[in-house]
This record gives structure tokens, sequence and C-alpha cells, in this order.
């Protein structure tokens, strides 16, 4: 007699779901007869088992009318299709074979109740081999036991075709068992679990441990002829046993599985287009616009080489003919009369500056100085979601719906440890198989984390002279029956308990390693302290390897290292967030500490955070790179002082024009300007941020200087006329330069506020605001105080006094004063280089060139911003952000929200959201479920928890079975819900609901919404009622009531965890995805609904309100910098009205900005908000380059529009060179120290990129564009010129404008061609306004 072979089940691994289906119809012959008919002996080799009576004969009919009932209930296949026409069935089994049968069915069905097609196709094996009257034609028994009394088959073979074991495997293979939250073919399969196949299945249902006798199953796809009869010697024909199975995506109700136990059953995952466009399609291998900007640059490039041979007009002398001929326009005078009038105002508001200036300096200086010192004590805004969100944003109003209904999030302080030192090791369990466990569930390693986390949970702050310990702050998901914080780790499978983990381990390595593999299986098993389960791949890290996202078949005992999340409260006002504030920062200061620490560092690294780290580390940065900030603005302001002081050519005069008082206190008076417009934006309400403070005073006193460059230098090149006064002498210089100030700052600021305008990110509108601000004050105190201070510096200069020390006199002067250094450059060396014609072919054809290549590379930026950017180098921060991106497996939790007022009573409304028995298969959580399978596509790794389906089970808990005492929803005497954590309550007197009240295990409408409150506020009582509501959904569903005071849900959210999350387009595409499955969701739920047609769905996450700019990023960034770029033309038009200029300033600063995208691009600079504010600043900075420039060219009076470029040049260009251009390039010298990884890594070099491309557009491409397609010269202006030197020449005496123009004569002769004919007239115009 053969002995079987004894195997164990065993409970295992967690859930997987592997989509397959297949149907397969077969029959079973006619012919055969039955191998057993009643029980037999007991087996010898099996406890407590039965052989079946072997019988080789006819089936017999059953008469026994409740053996006939059973078998119909759990064997309907087999009944219907052996019933006979009479209506009577004959069977090879009689009644206790039955009950035998059913005993061993429902252990089966219990596992499979969720999917009763895999139930079906699985227990026709059962069934049919058991019973059928034709069993010897597929079982052929192969030993006999046999006594004095009976002889019974003690082993058989079970002849089966593959195709029948397949489709039934594949039937059941997502099926999750709900008691154990286990597949169920991982418990069917016995030691098998995980690597379960068709045959490793049936072979453990023939022979395990429980069955009563072995059964063999062998596989043929063919009969089996000539196969010897063990009853007597003849041979019989064996068909291999293959019936229809069910696929478990049926349309047939009563065989449904639902989405979650049968993949087929899913709802198609929405696809949705990626966030960003995809790259062009290629043509002949080449990018498709690489290619076309390649011919419209050849295009545009023949243009110009074919225009240069005409482009000037040169008449026998060889010189360009004057284009002032003709009649003026009305555009013309227009442009005059705005000229004359704006010098006409400057002049008279600065000869008014200069005659009394001591007056108008105390009171422009006196509320500035005031202003500015209030400023001093106003609070920076450092708060990440104030200055990084927008405030109008979708994300941003969810996160506000959600905290005002659901409470803010929680905040949490996070460790993460990986061991160092300590070994991969195996571990067989009583089953036979074999796990492999990471170091860090060493248990060596286990215990030197629980002694860190202890010390951590006993770490105290101080608040208000009170200590605050991490009870006092922590989330307690148990109170007020107990006050165990919510913390997941992996150590709380031992409940954060060191003695229960040394327990374990002295039990030996198999026990331990056998508690850990079963708490991450199944983590329901092992609750937490806090009194709820903690997810493995919340609390275990470096399970899943570099590049992975997907949990199914996540191997948690991998782990390399420990994750534990302590969750702290969040109170909604700021008052009560001081204890916890205090608490993180402890908690920081203590594992800086410790993370010193030698003999710690030797068995673990350790990376940590708290909410608040990143505002202060962002803080501490900006604290440690303040004496750069100051560095910075010290440079600009010697520098600035230095240049516009001088050297006079004359030794003894040195002290006497050096003019360094008059740069000091202009410097001055620019910062008083940048720290009044600080204090009076805060007054308005816009928030002051810490890159306000950075970049304001670089750019303020970049500007600044820059105009008093214009002013200086004007100053020094108009000499003041023989019986001019100082004050009408400042007077006609303010006049001269004003309107080009104006005409920068109005175009500055208002690009500046428009920009802050139209995005609503916290630094950007308050950078935007402040700039605006500073940059119209900073005009009118320059142009008021500068002025004075410009009177009061000449009339020290002419009364010989030193500078900065005027009781010292010097001597007068005794010659002429040497010209400006920049001026003699621009005029006698650049300008007539860069105005030679093939040079300005050149120009043309480089500058356009470059500019279609930045267009080429610009739409290639990466749009984002990686966290590690906010982060100071060096910072704890850096470390633990990489070590979260490397161990952690899923990332943060998404809440799937619905609005008020969804009728959840109502099933048909029920079945549009839950996901159990009965719910339609395209259900909301049933699509959020078959997204989970696929995170690689959605971002999402996790299902969603269901409050409902935890509310229905916690109801139907012990109800009818008459044991109240442990039900879940419990009422006492009164019919009052007993509230106790206790496992029995002998005052319960009954369930909270009866089995009437249930419709297919659903309450009955009007009493769905009775006993959710209770629900929410239950606590599991110990090891009873694991679905109690508190700990998991106590914040979840808000609770509401009509008028009649009947509770109905309120707004409700169901939440999972996306998957891990490593760069910033990452972040950026599951928060697209998740927002177009809840606009899905939105449209499902309003189209289906019967009640709630304005119900609305929204998923909010934790990143979401930094992330989503990202989704619109190329078209806010065209808003922002059309609206800038576009301001600038405007302003420029209504202060000119000259179009021609305006155009041709507002294609060169596109043509800045472009290749400044570019520069991003091949600097590796991604696309994101400080990105987007320096090409903004760029327009700005592109405004003092070129503006200026073009205005001079606008109003010049020389006739030609090669001279006027020259004139333009040399007189405006050189200013703007050795003031904006070198004063900017000082401070940003300076800011290559700073320690900021934002200014270091996108800043600094942007600034370099709009210095470089800034100058040389403004400087060198504007002028030589100016000359070629200028607008003509203001007939205007010119008749005026000629009237003047008519009038001039009937003159006897000298005035100082012959002098000037006698000197740029002669200045014009020594640089040959390229230098202004004469910049005078302009004398004679303001003596004439």
């Amino acid at each position: 007699m053969a002995t079987p072979t004894m195997r164990k089940g065993v409970v295992g691994v967690f859930f997987v779901v592997l989509p397959l289906l297949l149907g397969v119809k077969g029959e079973i012959p006619r012919e055969g007869r039955c191998i057993w008919y009643g029980l037999g002996d007991k087996n010898p080799q099996k406890y407590n088992a039965y052989l079946n009576a072997a019988y080789d004969g006819p089936a017999k009919k059953l008469t026994d009318a409740m053996a006939v009932a059973m078998l119909s209930e759990h064997c309907p296949e087999l009944v219907e299709e052996i019933r006979l026409p009479d209506g009577t069935i004959e069977t090879c089994c009689d009644p206790e074979n039955i009950v035998s049968l059913v005993a061993s069915l429902n252990p089966l069905e219990s596992l499979l109740t969720t999917c009763p097609a895999c139930g079906s196709n699985l227990r026709k094996s059962f069934c049919y081999s058991a019973c059928h009257p034709q069993q010897s034609s597929f079982l052929l028994p192969t030993t006999l036991y046999e006594t004095e009394n009976q002889t019974s088959v003690f082993a058989a073979d079970f002849i089966v075709n593959e195709s029948y074991t397949h489709s039934a495997f594949d039937s059941c293979k997502s099926v999750v068992s709900p008691d154990l939250n286990l597949p169920a073919l991982d418990v069917l399969c016995g030691d098998a679990g995980e690597s379960c196949t068709p045959e490793k299945l049936f072979s453990y249902f023939g022979n395990n441990d429980f069955a009563p006798f072995n059964i063999t199953y062998r596989w043929a796809t063919e009969d089996l002829e000539g196969v010897s009869n063990i009853y007597d010697n003849a041979t019989l024909t064996m068909h291999p046993f293959d019936v229809p199975t069910t696929p478990c995506n049926t349309s047939d109700p009563a065989m449904h599985c639902r989405c979650s136990d049968c993949l087929p059953s899913c709802p198609a995952v929405p696809e949705f287009p990626p966030p960003t466009q995809q790259k062009e399609p290629p043509i002949l291998s080449v990018d498709a616009l690489a290619l076309s900007l390649a011919l419209a640059y050849a295009v545009v490039a023949t243009a110009v080489v074919t225009a240069s041979c005409f482009w000037s007009k040169v008449d026998q002398r060889g010189e360009e003919q004057p284009d002032n001929t003709g009649d003026p326009g009305w555009q013309e005078a227009l442009t005059a009369g705005v000229a004359k009038a704006l010098r006409f105002l400057f002049s008279h508001l600065g000869r008014f500056a200069a005659q009394h200036p001591l007056p108008l300096l105390a009171l422009a200086l006196a509320p500035a100085a005031y202003l500015a010192s209030q400023g001093l004590h106003l609070e920076v805004t450092t708060d990440p979601l104030a200055v990084f969100a927008s405030s109008s944003s979708k994300a941003m109003q969810d996160r506000l719906f959600f905290d005002s209904h659901f409470g803010p999030a929680h905040r949490t302080a996070q460790l993460i440890l990986t061991p160092k030192n300590y070994d991969w090791f195996n571990v067989t369990l009583g089953s036979g198989k074999t796990y492999r466990f990471g170091p860090a569930l060493n248990s060596s390693f286990l215990l030197e984390a629980m002694a860190l986390q202890g010390e951590v949970e006993k770490i105290t702050g101080t608040f208000e002279g009170q200590n605050v310990g991490l009870k006092d702050v922590c989330v307690k998901p148990l109170a007020p029956q107990a006050d165990d914080c919510l913390i997941h780790s992996a150590l709380n499978y031992w409940q954060n308990d060191p003695g229960r983990l040394q327990e374990d381990i002295d039990q030996g390595t198999e026990q331990f390693a056998e508690h850990l593999v079963s708490c991450v299986t199944n983590p329901t098993s092992c609750p937490g302290s806090f009194g709820g389960p903690v997810p493995p791949y919340t609390s275990l890290g470096g399970f899943l390897k570099e590049g992975e996202v997907s949990l199914q078949g996540a191997r948690y005992t991998e782990a390399t290292a420990l994750i534990a999340t302590f969750f702290l409260d969040a109170p909604g006002n700021e008052s009560a967030l001081g204890p916890v504030l205090e608490w993180e920062k402890a908690f920081l200061t203590y594992l800086k500490e410790r993370t010193g620490d030698e003999d710690l560092s030797r068995s673990m690294d350790i990376a940590f955070t708290a909410d608040r780290a990143v505002e202060d580390e962002h803080t501490r940065e900006s604290l440690e790179d303040l004496p750069v900030f100051l560095g910075v603005c010290l440079a600009m302001a010697v520098y600035a002082v230095l240049a516009l002081g001088g050297v006079s050519a004359q030794c003894r005069r040195v002290f006497i024009e050096s003019r360094l008082g008059l740069a000091l206190a202009g410097v001055v008076v620019v910062a008083a300007s940048a720290g009044t417009s600080v204090a009076c934006v805060s007054y308005l309400g816009s928030a002051t941020t810490v890159f306000v403070l950075e970049v304001l005073p670089f750019l303020a006193l970049g500007v600044g200087v820059g105009n008093m460059f214009l002013l200086v230098q004007a100053w020094q090149r108009e000499p003041r006329q023989e019986g001019e006064s100082v004050e009408d002498h400042v007077g006609r210089v303010v006049g001269k330069v004003a309107p080009s100030m104006l005409l920068s700052t109005c175009a500055e600021a208002l690009c500046f506020y428009l920009a802050g305008r139209s995005w609503n990110i916290g630094f950007i509108a308050s950078f935007g605001h402040h700039v605006a601000f500073a940059l119209a004050l900073g005009f009118l105190l320059q142009l008021i105080c500068f002025a004075a201070l410009l009177a009061l510096d000449a009339r020290r200069i002419e009364s010989n006094t030193w500078d900065l020390c005027c009781i010292i006199q010097g001597e007068a002067s005794a010659g002429a004063k040497e010209p400006n250094v920049s001026y003699v450059i621009f005029q006698q060396l650049i300008g007539p280089f860069i105005f030679k014609d093939i040079i300005r072919l050149a120009v043309l054809l480089m500058f356009t060139g470059a500019f279609f290549v930045s267009v080429a590379f610009t739409h290639k930026l990466d749009i984002g911003m990686e966290r590690s950017a906010f982060v100071p180098e060096g910072s704890f921060l850096q470390k633990f952000l990489k070590q979260q991106d490397d161990f952690l497996g899923v990332g943060p939790p998404v809440y799937f929200v619905m609005t008020e007022g969804y009728n959840f009573s109502d099933f048909d409304e029920q079945n549009l959201v839950c996901r159990f028995s009965g719910c339609k298969d395209d259900s909301m959580l049933h699509v959020i479920y078959a997204s989970s399978k696929k995170p690689e596509m959605t971002y999402l790794a996790t299902e969603a928890t269901s409050w409902i389906s935890s509310y229905l089970t916690w109801l139907r808990d012990f109800v009818g079975s008459g044991f109240a005492i442990g039900a879940c929803c419990r009422l006492d005497a009164d019919g009052d819900f007993i509230d106790t954590s206790d496992q029995f309550s002998m005052d319960a007197v009954t369930t909270c609901l009866q089995p009437d009240d249930f419709t297919s295990g659903r309450p009955r409408p009007a009493l769905f919404p009775r006993h959710l409150g209770d629900f929410l506020s239950d606590n599991p009582h110990g090891s009873m009622c694991p679905s109690a509501g508190h700990v998991s959904f106590g914040d979840s569903v808000e609770i509401l009531e009509d008028r009649a005071g009947y509770p109905f849900v309120g707004a409700n959210y169901f939440a999972a965890h996306s998957a891990r999350l490593g760069s910033s387009q990452d972040r950026v595409a599951a928060l697209d995805y998740a927002q177009k499955l809840g606009e899905n969701f939105t449209r499902y739920l309003q189209e289906n609904s019967n009640f709630t047609k304005d119900i609305r769905v929204f998923p909010h996450s934790s990143f979401y309100v930094y992330y989503e700019q990202y989704l619109t990023m190329w078209a806010d960034t065209g808003v922002s910098l059309g609206v800038s770029v576009a301001s600038v033309f405007g302003v420029l038009l209504l202060l000119t009205f000259d179009l021609a200029s305006s155009i041709i300033v507002l294609v060169t600063i596109a043509m800045i900005v472009v290749d400044m995208m570019g520069m991003m691009f091949w600097w590796n600079i991604s696309l994101n908000a400080v990105s987007l504010v320096n090409l903004v600043m760029t327009v700005g900075v592109s405004v003092e380059f070129c503006c200026h420039t073009a205005y001079a060219f606008v109003t010049s009076r020389q006739f030609t529009k090669l001279t006027r470029a020259q004139e333009a040049l040399a007189t405006v260009g050189s200013s703007v060179f050795s003031g904006f251009t070198l004063t900017t390039a000082c401070g940003v010298a300076v800011l290559a120290y700073a320690q900021s990884q934002l200014f270091r890594m996108i800043c600094l070099p942007m600034f370099f990129g709009m210095l470089v491309i800034g100058a040389s557009h403004g400087l060198i491409f504007l002028p030589v564009l100016l000359s070629l397609c200028g607008p003509k010269m203001n007939r205007v202006l010119s008749n005026e010129k000629q009237k003047g030197k008519h009038l001039e020449s009937k003159k006897d005496e000298r005035g100082g404008h012959a002098a000037e123009n006698n000197d740029l004569t002669a200045t014009k002769a020594e640089g040959k061609e390229g230098a202004p004919k004469n910049t005078g007239g302009d004398g004679e115009e303001c003596a004439t306004a």
C-alpha cells in the first residue's frame, strides 16, 4: 500500500492581481460508471479522515431530500447536468459523501465569496469527482485499502485536460480573500504561495493534509486507451475531465466578479495626453522645427545680404544723403510736441530743484528715510505655501476646501534609517518556503532602531515656558480612550515596544521571521499601538529596485531601510501651532546632534526632516548669504562712486572735481527709494519675501546708478553756456535726460507690475509690485534729489572747495575739461567700427542667426524645479531628499474628495462609487483600483481606502448571531450605542441593525446614515472589530443634518498613495493625471446620479499647489512675457508716438528674451517660476539697454539715420554701458559667492546672460538696426534746428553752443567716419521752449 506525501498549507504572501480569463467547453462521456459509493474505513495515515467505499457499478438514485438540497446548493452545475427527465438524479455519492463534500467546500467558498465564477469553476472538480455518475471515465482508482468489512479507495488518479485547469485558474488569479486580505490562490496553493500555477494548485487540492485521501491529478489532452482497471483485468479508456468554465468577467450577474477580483471586469484605465508636448516629428532624421528654422534663416540671410547692396543712398561725395526732406506730417508734429513738452516740464522741474536744493532734499528724504526705517521691522514671509504657490490656482482652492471640511493635513516628522555593516540573510519557514531578508530587518539593527525611535519619542521642546513632548502634539487616533501617537514604523509591528521585539527575537529566528512575514503580508494582523495597520510600503524602504514603481509583487522582506513617520497635529490657527513648531525644532536639533555620534554612525545612517525644516533652512541660507548680498550692493555702490566721481587731469583739482560726495548721495537716494518701496508695498498688503529683499536692491541700484550716469555724463557733455546760471544749466540737462528716464521707468515699472499681476504666485507677485514701486519712486527721488545734489555739487566746484571736505579751498581750473572715457571709446572706437557696412551686415546675420538657433532649442526646455534647488547645498535636507527618492516605495497620499450632497443612502448611488459586490464595474473606486495597477502611467501606487466598505462591514458584524456583546455596532438596553473599546461589552443587548434591515448585505436607505457617526467615532475592540472607523476614517466623512435634523453624508474623501515620484516631471505628470481623473469622475457621477447633478470630485495632495503652475507653464510664460513686452511697446509708443522705433525696440527685446531662453537650454536651466521671474527681469533690463538709445535716436537732430545712430550710441550708449552695465556686472561678480542653490543654479547664470545678451543687443544690434531701418528724422525738430542756426548766424556774440559745436566737429574729424556731425541745437530749443 502506497504512502502519500503530506504537505501543510501556509497563509502566505501579499495581494497580487494578474489579468487573464479563458472559457472552455467540453463534456463527459456517458458510458462511465462509479468507482466509489458511500463512506469507507478510516484513513490509517490521516487523523479523523475517512476513505470512500470502493464500488464498481452504476450510479444510484439519490432520494434523500436534504442531501439533494445540499448538493443542489453547492453543486448546482452538476445537478443541472445529471438531472433525469423525471426530475430525479443518480449519483456516485450517498448522503454521507455529500455532507463530507459540503464540509470540504465551505472553506473554499469562504475564500471566494467575492468572485462567484471562480468558486463555481474550482468546485466543479470537487463536485464532479465526488458524485458524477460517470466518474470512472476520468477517475482511476490506483490503490485500494482492504479490511475485513469492506474495501475502500485509498488513492486515485484524476485525468484532467489542461484547458479546464488553466481556465479555472485564470478566473481566480486576481481574487482576494476578504477575510485574510490575501490572494486566494496564495492560500489555496499551499506551499507554492506566490509561485502558484494551475498544476501546483490542483496537485495541492488532491494531495494535502486536509484531503481524506490522495488524488493525483494527471494532465492529458487526448483519450487514454488501454488503461488498467484495478477492479478487474479489463482495460479502460479514460477521457480527460473537461467541463465548461465561466470567465470572471461574465455578463451573468450571478457569476460576475468585481473589479478587484477580476481585472478583466475592471473599466479601462483612462488614458490622457501627457502634460508636455512631444517633440516634433523628424524629417529625414532631422528635427522638423530645426529644419524649418534653418530654411527661414536662409531666406532672411539672403534678404539681408541682398538688401545690403542697396541700403545706402550715396551721393557723389560718398556721404549718406539726409532724410529730412519734405514737409512734416501729423505724427512727427505729435512726436516733437510731446518731446518738447516733456523737455519743458523737466527743465523747469530741474531748475526748481536746483534753486531750492536743501528744502527739497529734506522734504523728499525725510519721509523716505522714515518709511525705509519702518521697513526694517516688517515681517518677511517665509512660508513656502505663501511664497511658491499661486493663491488663485485650482489646486489652492481645492486645498482650502479640504482644510475647511476635514482640517489641515497632518504635519510630519520623518526618519530614514539605513543600516551599515549588516548582511542579508535567508530564513526557511515551517512551510518550507525560504525568504530573503534585507539588512534593515536584521534583529540587531531593529533593536538599535527601536532604541533611537524611543529617544525621539522622549524629545521635548519648550513653548511659553512649558515643556512640549511628542504626546502633546502628535495625532492620537484612539483618543480620548488612549493617547498612543500615530507612528508609521516597522517597529510598530511590535507596538513600538522593545520588550515585545526582544521576546520575538528570543523565540528564535524562524519565529521572528514568521512574525515579520505575517505583518508585511497582512498588516491588519499586526495593528500598531495606535490601533490601525502599518502599511509596509510606508514603513520599509529599498524593497523596490531603481526605476520600479509598482507594488505588485513587492518583496518587502528585502528592505534595506526603515522609515519612521511621526504624525503631528496641524491646528488651523497660527497661535495653536506654536507647540508643534517647537517640538519640530527640538526634533531637528536632536537629530543633528545624534548624526554626529560616531558610535551610532558606525551602525546606521540617519536622514531626517520635519515640516518646518525647509522654511528653517531657507531662512538660515538667507542669513548666511546676507553678507554676500550686502557685498553685492557695496560693490555696485563703490563702482558707482568711483566711476561717477572721476579723476581730474589737473592733479591740484583732483579733490575738487572728484564728485565722490555726489555719487555717495546718489547711492543713498537709490537705497532710500528701495527701502521706502518695501515699506509702502508691504503696507498696501503685498507680502515681502526673501527673494524681494535679495534681488530688489540689486536691480534698483543698477537702474538708479544707470540713471545717475545718464545725468552726470550729460552734465559733463553739456558745459555751461555763457551767461547761463547753475540752476538753468541743471534744468537744461535734466530736461534733456529726464524724458528718456521717464520712458524707461514707465516701461520697466509697468512691465514688472503687469507680470506680477498676471501670475498670483507669492514671490512673483510680491517681486513685481515691489520692483514697480521702487522704480517709480526711485525716478521721482532721483529727479528731485539728484537734481538738487547736482546743483549743490556744481556750486561747490565753482567755489573750488574740496569734495567731502568743503572747508578746504582749492585752486581754480586752468584748462579745458577732459571728455568722459566711455564716451570717447564709443565715439572714436566702437561707433566707427560697428557702423562700417560690412560690420553692419555681419551684425545682422550673427544676431538673427543666434535668434533662430535659440528658437530651435527654446521649446526643448525642461519644465519644473527639483526640490533640492530649494535646499542649501550641504544641508541635512539634501541627504534626506536623496534617500527619500532612493528608498521610499510610494509617494505622498492622494485624497479623492467628493463635495457634499451625494446620496449615499441609495443603492444605485452607492454602486457608482463603491468597490464591493453589486457595485458597477466602472464605479469610481473600481477605476482608482484599476489605475493603481498601472502606476507607470497613472502614478497611483495603491487602491483607495473605502470608508463605505468598512462601514457596511462594521454594521454587519455579528448581526443575527445572538453574540451582541462582541459585535462592532452594539446597543444597550436603552437603545444607545456603546462607544467603548472593550472587546466584549456585557451591557450590549442587541446589534444596531437586525438581519431584516439589510438587503443584499446593505442597510436599507433610511437606515444607512443612522450609525455613521458611531462608526466614525468607534475604536477597534481589542482584537475584535478591526473595521471600526475612528482610526482610519475619523476625519474622512463630514456628517451634516437637513432641516428636520436627519443626518446625511457631507463632503468625504477616499485616500490612496501616489507612486514614488523622483523628478519634478513625475510630480507634474502625477498631478495632471489625478486632476483629469477627478474631472472624469465628476462627469461620470453627474451623468449617472439620480439625485446630485452638481457633485464634484477632485484630487488633493500636499504637493499639488506647488506643481500645478507647471501644467500651464508655457502658456503662462507666454502671457507674462507677452504682457511685459507689450507694455514696453505701449509706453514707448505713447511717449514717442513713433511706430517704427517702437517696433524696432519690440523686436530687439523679443530677440533678447528668446536668446535668453536658448541660453537656458544650453546651461540646463529649466523653465519654472524663478527662471520666469528672471525672464521678466530680462525684459526690464532690456528696457535699460534699448529705450534710452531708441529715444535718443528719435529725438536726435542729425540729418541721417547713420549719424543719428552714431550720436545715440556715443552719447547715451556710453552712459548705459558705463552706468547700468558695469554697475550690474560688479554686483553679478560678487553674487557668485552666494550659497543659495536658487541663485547659483538659476539666478546667477541668468543675470550674467541678461547682461551679456542685453548689452550686445542694446549697444550693438539696436544701433545698427536703427541706422538701417530706423525712422526718418523728425522734420519738425529738423526745421527748428535750421531755424535756430539761422538766428544764431545773425548774432554777434559767441555762445556756448558754438563752442560745443566746434568741439564736436573737431572730434568728428579725429574720428574719421561714423562720428556725429553735430550735437548742437539743444540750447536754441531750450531757450525757445
